[in-house]
Parts: C-alpha cells; structure tokens; sequence
C-alpha cells in the first residue's frame, strides 16, 4: 500500500490545491466568533441593568448562533473523520487520493485551530481531489455499508438517498455528485466508512438507562446518559433504544457524538406501547426503574434501582434488564416485597459471551 504523506505538517501540492475561498471561509468564521462574543456580552448588560426580559431574548438568540456554530463544528470533524478513515483503509492510493489525504489533513488543522471556514474548503477540495473514479467508489462503499446495516435511523435512511442522487448524477453532473457524497459523510460520519468495534468493549464509561410516564400523555419518556469514565474519546456509535418488543420509539436509533474524556451527554426518547393501553395497566406508571452499567473494557457491572410510587405493596418484580450484545444476565433477580415508596437497589449478575466462549482471553 502506499502510505499518506508521512512529513510533518501537511505538503505543499495540498496547500496549493486547497479552493481560494479559504480566506474567505476564514473571516465568515472570525466574524461569527466576534457576533457570539459581543452578543454574550449584551445578555450581560442586560442583566445587569435589570432587563430580564431583554437578556432571555437576546439569550434565546445567542443560543441559536451558538447551536449553529457547533453543528457547523461537528458536520465538518464527521466529514473529515470520515474521508480520513475511508482513506486509510484503501490498499492503494492513486494521486487523487493522496491530494484527497493531504487536503483532509489540512482540514483537521483548520479545524483544531478555530478556522471553520478554511476546514469547510478543504472537505470540497478533497471530495474534489477524488475524481471521478474516487468518487464512484466512496460512494458504492459507503451505499453498501447502509444497505448492510438493517434497520436504519433517520440521518441514516437521508443519507442512503443522498448516496443513491449521487450514484445517479455522476455520469451526468459530477459536481452534484460529490455535493451529495459530502453531504452523507458530513451526516454519519466515521461510523459511515468502518464498522466500529462494540463501545463496551473498547471504551470506559458509565450508562445510565430510566424510564418515566408523564402525567397525561400516551407515551413513556426514556433518558439515557452516558459519562465517559476514561482516558481516551469515546468514538461516534448508533444505538438501537432498548425498548421492549412491539414497543416504537422516536427516534428509531440514538446517533451519539464522539465524547471527551469526562464528557456527558443525555438524551431523550419517547417510547410507546404497541396498541392502545389505560396508563394505570403500565407497571411503568407505578414504578420508578433506572439501570446502570458501569463499563470498563469489556468488563460490565450492572445495577439496577427500583422504586414503588404506588401507595400499596407490590410483590413478585421479576427484573429483566437490557443487555448490550455480547452479555447476558447470568439469572433475573426477583424483589418479592416492595413497600410503598421503598427504593431497592438489585445488583445484575452478568456474562460476557466472548469470555465465556474464550474469545479475546
């Protein structure tokens, strides 16, 4: 294979082949860091003059910019991720690939420098350094991979139309197949290129999974948080919610960003029974239900805490957590007797297949 550009920095043919709109991409990003700057400083005034009224619209404003900005952020380090990995694992590189590393190398340094617009140039650049060839077979890579994948969620299914325009148009308009090539990538992300190992088996974090039926309405609300507990970025990963079956949820899969070293991130997910059910039949309404999984390379430690919110005795709660793939609770715990308003706390027995079947050992 011939390796990418090995040399510090990034090469000269890259800087050279980067669009001349960069400087341009450059000052859109200053003046949108300077907007933020001045606007954070107006909700301050605003306070401090006693116009609470003032500073939650000008807040409301400033956070849309803000939002804006980190999707911005994140749309082109997913993009990035994507072509680099999608790169590396070619056995041979032609010249366009090279252009295609060497530009998303300097993209990444744009990036970590606070230059969006510069890093934004050089996604176009490198798709365009592709060819036409390049072109094709990312994009045939990339279709295969989602048709591989089985049920998918929403970015995923805009993402496989988006490849299917793009395999269309590229005998026809070459330009508006790498528009929608980059558009993919910059939605899925690494995920898109490279199957990513199981997160519970190379990462350390700590998972959190409860589940709630708010007062009047037709379906439960499930919160998952995750902390990453190690030392090392937790990789973007897809994750099915774990509802029970003939259940729906929206959305149908959770798309997690890549997570720092102490990051946190939660996210909500409304669940609803198959067919039509009273609330007072779901045991959920009456009980308060919160698993945890404490992951540790491969090692899962899982608890559980269960709390009646009924004023009457429950008894015979038979516990039957999620499991990732790849573990199984080893036998369900029982709670025989749960007073009103008691909370338990019922520590899961659990087995890791690939051990039990020798398997990494």
């Amino acid at each position: 294979m011939e390796g990418p550009v090995s040399q510090a920095g990034v090469t000269e043919l890259a800087r050279k082949q980067a669009p001349a709109t960069g400087a341009g991409g450059a000052e859109a990003t200053l003046k949108r860091i300077d907007y933020i700057e001045e606007e954070a400083e107006n909700v301050q005034f605003a306070i401090w003059a006693n116009r609470p009224l003032s500073a939650k619209k000008m807040l409301k404003t400033l956070s849309k910019e803000v939002d804006d900005a980190e999707g911005q952020i994140m749309d082109l380090y997913r993009a990035l991720s994507s072509l680099e990995r999608s790169l590396e694992e070619l056995e041979e590189m032609s010249e366009g690939d090279r252009n295609a590393w060497d530009l998303t190398m300097l993209g990444l340094q744009h990036l970590r420098e606070g230059n969006w617009g510069a890093a934004g140039d050089c996604v176009e650049g490198a798709v365009s350094s592709l060819g036409r060839n390049g072109l094709e077979r990312s994009l045939n890579t990339l279709g295969r991979h989602l048709n591989e994948m089985g049920e998918l969620s929403d970015i995923e299914e805009i993402a496989l139309t988006l490849v299917n325009q793009g395999k269309k148009a590229i005998d026809s308009d070459l330009s508006s197949a790498a528009k929608a090539f980059e558009d993919a990538i910059s939605a899925l992300g690494p995920v898109a290129v490279h199957e990513a190992t199981s997160p519970f088996l190379v990462n350390s974090f700590f998972l959190s999974i409860g589940t709630s039926w708010p007062e009047g309405k037709d379906h439960a609300l499930m919160v998952i948080t995750l902390e990453n507990t190690g030392e090392n970025n937790i990789s973007t990963m897809r994750l099915a919610p774990p509802i029970p079956y003939g259940w729906s949820s929206t959305p149908k899969m959770c798309e997690i960003p890549e997570i720092p070293p102490e990051g946190f991130i939660e996210i909500g997910i409304e669940i609803r029974p198959s067919g039509s059910f009273p609330q007072t039949s779901l045991l959920g309404s009456s009980l308060n239900i919160t698993t945890g999984y404490h992951v540790d390379y491969g090692s899962l430690k899982v608890q559980t805490r269960v709390e009646n919110r009924t004023p009457n005795l429950m008894q015979g709660l038979l516990l039957d957590p999620w499991m990732p793939d790849g573990f199984e609770t080893l036998r369900l715990p029982l709670v025989e007797n749960l007073s009103p308003g008691d909370v338990v706390h019922v520590p899961i027995e659990v087995l890791n297949l690939r051990e039990a079947i020798g398997i990494g050992s």
